[in-house]
């Protein structure tokens, strides 16, 4: 009797481990692994912050005797909002993008981000969302970039040179870091890499849409300043923006 016990025990054990072993690791996802990329910015009003770019290389424009040298879209998107006038959780105050070449590096300044919020309220503090794909346009063609014409299927940008760029596909290699100026026990400095996060089609449409009616609205409000200055950029401490 104790070894049929025993024996139907194990035979539990292994069944629960069995239907553990099936559950997903992660969320669906759209895009590459490095497609959604997380990080916040924090004591805006005490010190600026910097969040720096730059592209792998992975896309070749087509017939182009250069390889890897297609640009990327860096699609930001700012969220923020201030208790209690912001019941339903933090929105979505402001968006942009940038192109960014390869091997190139650009920077955008947490202040410019948040300095014409949808919200019209001053924040303190950001999650700051990017979503990489390649320029609708074309690997060549970086005017074309805009946050709010992500691609609509998991579409993939493709790789190697002489196939087909995928243009406005999700794409991999964009990297980006941030600064932070942290205050307590005592004013010091940090900068972090944008955590890769899985992209959802329903995170992906909330990105998207929300962005769209920032900049179909006709306000300007929300309309954040993209990248405008090239080249890295070290942390600021001057709270003038």
């Amino acid at each position: 009797m104790f070894k049929r016990l025993l024996g139907l025990g194990a035979m539990l054990v292994l069944f629960g481990l069995s239907t553990f072993a099936q559950v997903p690791a992660t969320a669906p996802a759209w895009g590459y692994q490095d497609t959604y990329q997380l990080n916040v910015l924090q004591n805006l009003t005490t010190a600026d912050s910097v969040i720096n770019l730059t592209n792998a290389g992975f896309y070749t424009p087509t017939g182009s005797i250069f390889p890897n040298t297609g640009y990327l879209c860096a699609n930001i998107y700012v969220f923020g909002g201030v208790a209690p006038a912001d019941p339903s959780g933090e929105q979505m105050a402001a968006c942009c993008t940038c192109a960014i070449s390869r091997n190139g590096v650009r920077s955008v300044r947490g202040r410019q981000l948040v300095s014409n919020p949808l919200t019209n309220v001053t924040l303190t503090g950001a999650s700051i969302k990017i979503v990489w794909t390649t320029p609708p346009g074309g690997v060549t063609s970086p005017g074309s970039c805009n946050a709010a014409g992500l691609p609509t299927v998991n579409a993939l940008a493709t790789l190697n040179a002489g196939h087909p760029i995928g243009n406005g596909g999700f794409a991999t290699g964009g990297r980006a870091w941030a600064t932070h100026w942290h205050t307590v026990p005592a004013a010091f400095g940090t900068e972090t890499k944008f955590t890769n996060v899985p992209l959802s089609a329903a995170e992906r449409n909330v990105l998207n849409e929300n962005c769209a009616f920032i900049v179909g609205n006709g306000s300007g409000a929300g309309i954040c300043a993209g990248c405008p200055t090239g080249g890295a950029q070290g942390a600021a401490s001057n709270p003038g923006i």
